[in-house]
């Protein structure tokens, strides 16, 4: 038969071990097929910022308009909100253009697009052709918002 104190320990044992089991973070995994990882940067205002890996891919964004590139594929404006709340970039804010049927991102970390000024995207060093809803990004991609 154990002592007494070997089977007071056994308990807390058990409590430590579940609960470093349950502390134990893995390694974030793709959500789903369509997600991809990207690095995401913001340039050209006061707030400049550079991210590392970011998860994104197909979603519901701002009052419930749902962003993918021909219905499937990322976009730069889906890697921008997830690199915001996996990041915290300081908040981001886009309308809805009714006649593009895209969003135009309005602000990034307080940096307004006004006047002349407004949010470009790029993907790998390119300026997107279409609107960042219309835009596919695969795996390893960098896509920069630029205030200019």
């Amino acid at each position: 038969m154990p002592s007494a104190l070997a089977r007071r320990a056994t308990p807390v044992i058990a409590l430590g071990l579940g609960l470093a089991l349950a502390l134990a973070v893995p390694p974030p995994a793709l959500a789903s097929p369509g997600d991809v990882r990207v690095r995401v940067g913001v340039t050209g205002g006061p707030y400049t910022a550079s991210v590392g890996l970011v998860f994104t891919g197909p979603r519901t964004l701002f009052g419930g308009f749902y962003c993918a590139a021909d219905g499937l594929s990322p976009t730069p404006l889906t890697a921008l909100v997830d690199a915001d709340e996996q990041y915290g970039l300081g908040g981001v804010k886009a309308r809805w253009d009714t006649k593009a049927q895209d969003f135009v991102v309005t602000e990034i970390h307080g940096d307004v697009a006004e006047g002349k000024k407004k949010w470009n995207a790029y993907v790998n060093e390119e300026k997107i052709k279409k609107g960042p809803c219309h835009t596919a990004i695969k795996s390893g991609d960098k896509v920069r918002w630029t205030l200019e």
